[in-house]
């Protein structure tokens, strides 16, 4: 069997559609994870604005125990909402 003879197997995906089964995922933050000196640290899914970056939104939280970081996520997604129910 030559290579042509295998690919004919494969069913072919145009570059631009997203794979199957991919969703985006939800929320604002990435999974959470321990750092080397024991502290808990989550970023943002995407940077912050400008707008946001001024109104003091962080980028990063880190927290002593896992805990501890997802009230301060539930501060900075109470905090993003309020912003954005004042810019609309």
């Amino acid at each position: 069997m030559n290579d042509r003879e295998k690919r004919s197997e494969f069913v072919r995906i145009d570059h631009r559609e997203p794979l199957p089964g991919y969703r985006e995922p939800e929320g604002r933050w990435l999974q959470p994870y321990i750092t080397l000196d024991g502290t808990w640290k989550c970023c943002l899914r995407r940077p912050l604005t400008h707008e946001q970056e001024r109104a003091g939104l962080l980028y990063v939280l880190v927290a002593l125990d896992l805990p501890r970081l997802k009230a301060l996520m539930e501060h900075e997604d109470d905090k993003a909402a309020r912003l954005a129910g004042e810019t609309r």
